[in-house]
């Protein structure tokens, strides 16, 4: 959504199309979650991480750069959502290695970063991206982010105006609490305003479920689908979101979506679910252009790529917003869209920011866990004695990847042993729920996400509490 990690969870779990990382209609928004881990970067930690410290890599060695080439277009020819367009970039990379073009290319971010260029030069898809995980700084489980879910901000604007701002799109089981919480309190409102100019991504069943809010309540609708190719073959399956029975509704309600060139990916298909469904009036700029969702996949030698696997499809336009971003109803500066939507709503003088229309909030972090999050933790815990993690608590479908990061998990909690106490801290940003592992002479912090069904989907740290 748009698109960040440890044990494998993409920061948010909001994960471009962000609920899990997996592609098994659990598609992730990875440049949401490499958006996420460079706002926390820039937010001091208070904690530090169990094992962050990071071991300086040895020279790239031409057996390594063909390794990872080889293994990166081969995955490319299964995976990539349009088969001849993967063909084309493996070819491209495979026709550089075989040329030379990488052999001065002796450090591990550089090569990634060349391979990345090279790729989106040949096969123009904003999604795709290789990177070095190891040479990543550990997400931080505390980064002082506001907000919950993806959530930033519900407020009453003067005028009686609500307004909703979101960064991200999180995984249902934590964003359809925190949303229900926040339209409660815009319950009312003569219009609404859904901001999604900084929205990097997230899950399209979160999407749907927003847009849920804006459609009949009689019916169901389907609101999008994701339509994914097969490993290996040229084969689709498709995947539908339809809208669901929501506390309160917003139909009929004069809704405008805020955007800007920096709204990606989930952001995007909130605009254009919003748009296409004749429900609201998309104000500012452009979008980023990013629709197909896809999977990280280990390449060998500490590289991962995001390959998309698949692309969302509009159940009216029978088409999606790929390469052409959003193209708004009101074009507007991304700064001036509040105050061309404020104007059109007949406030004079229209403020030009939030702080500026007398916000009073109706939105608050949570201050309980979310049902299972606990007792999830506590039974990754109870089996750190086992030689190997207990592969039950993941979803039946999870691909190796989520057996591999469950599997990084016990080995990172491991040598914690078991706490004296378990306590809930809060709710992060990205809609995990964080705890503090007590232990007699330290503490560690460690934040937790499942999926719907109460399964396993990942867990950020431990990092230890600063004394």
């Amino acid at each position: 959504m748009s698109e960040h990690t440890t044990s494998g969870t993409l920061a948010a779990r909001v994960l471009p199309f962000g609920g899990d990382s997996t592609m098994k209609f659990r598609p992730v928004a990875f440049l949401a979650s490499v958006l996420f881990a460079a706002l926390a970067a820039r937010t001091p930690a208070q904690t530090t991480t169990l094992g962050a410290s990071r071991v300086a890599s040895s020279p790239l060695d031409a057996a390594s750069r063909t390794a990872i080439a080889t293994r990166l277009a081969a995955e490319l020819r299964s995976r990539y959502v349009y088969p001849d367009v993967g063909e084309r970039g493996a070819a491209a990379i495979t026709a550089a290695a075989a040329s030379g073009a990488y052999d001065r290319i002796v450090d591990m971010p550089a090569f990634t970063t060349r391979l990345t260029a090279d790729l989106r030069r040949v096969m123009d898809d904003a999604h795709l991206v290789v990177f070095d995980s190891t040479s990543r700084p550990p997400f931080p489980v505390e980064t002082g982010l506001p907000g919950e879910a993806g959530i930033v901000r519900a407020d009453r604007l003067t005028g009686g105006i609500g307004y909703l701002e979101m960064f991200g799109f999180s995984n249902p089981w934590a964003f359809k609490p925190a949303l229900d919480r926040a339209m409660a309190g815009l319950k009312g409102s003569r219009a609404l305003i859904l901001d999604v100019r900084g929205n990097g991504g997230g899950d399209p069943a979160a999407v749907s479920y927003l847009v849920s809010y804006f459609l009949p309540a009689s019916k169901r609708i389907e609101v999008s689908s994701i339509v994914a190719r097969k490993k290996g073959t040229a084969s689709v399956r498709r995947k539908s979101f339809f809208s669901e029975p929501t506390p309160t509704s917003f139909a009929g309600t004069p809704t405008y979506i805020l955007t800007s060139g920096h709204t990606f990916s989930g952001g995007e298909e909130l605009a254009y679910d919003m748009k296409t469904l004749k429900l609201g009036t998309v104000v500012g700029e452009v979008t980023g252009g990013g629709a197909n969702p896809g999977e990280q996949i280990t390449v060998g030698e500490g590289v991962t790529a995001f390959i998309p696997t698949g692309r969302q499809e509009s159940p009216i336009t029978r088409s999606n917003w790929e390469k052409r971003g959003v193209q708004p109803d009101l074009k507007a500066t991304a700064a001036d869209a509040l105050a061309v939507t404020m104007r059109r709503l007949g406030q004079t003088p229209a403020p030009a920011t939030v702080e500026a229309a007398s916000p009073v909030s109706v939105f608050s972090r949570r201050t309980m866990p979310l049902v299972g999050s606990e007792a999830m933790l506590r039974r990754l815990l109870a089996n750190l004695n086992a030689p190997e993690p207990d592969y039950t608590l993941l979803p039946s479908d999870i691909p190796d990847a989520g057996r591999e990061a469950l599997a990084e998990t016990h080995r990172r909690l491991k040598p914690l042993g078991t706490p004296k106490a378990i306590r809930f801290r809060k709710p992060d940003a990205f809609g995990n729920d964080v705890f503090e592992l007590i232990y007699p002479d330290r503490s560690f912090v460690v934040a937790i996400t499942l999926d719907r069904a109460g399964n396993f989907i990942g867990l950020i740290g431990p990092d230890r509490v600063a004394t």
